[in-house]
């Protein structure tokens, strides 16, 4: 299962990453404590451009 972490979690990844976890995992701990949601395509699409606005972001600064 693919998941997009919303905060970091310890050795697993950090925000707005994209990792592989066992099922289990994911539905029954991440995704219920809100630490992730699904990588589905309009999930993946809202990552982008999070990614694309926090580089616009950084580059300003």
């Amino acid at each position: 299962m693919q998941v997009i972490l919303i905060q970091d979690v310890n050795n697993l990844g950090g925000v707005n990453e994209l990792v592989t976890v066992k099922n289990g995992y994911g539905r029954n701990f991440l995704i219920p404590s809100k630490l992730a949601i699904e990588a589905s395509p309009s999930n993946m699409k809202m990552m982008e451009e999070k990614k694309k606005q926090q580089v616009k972001k950084n580059l300003n600064y």
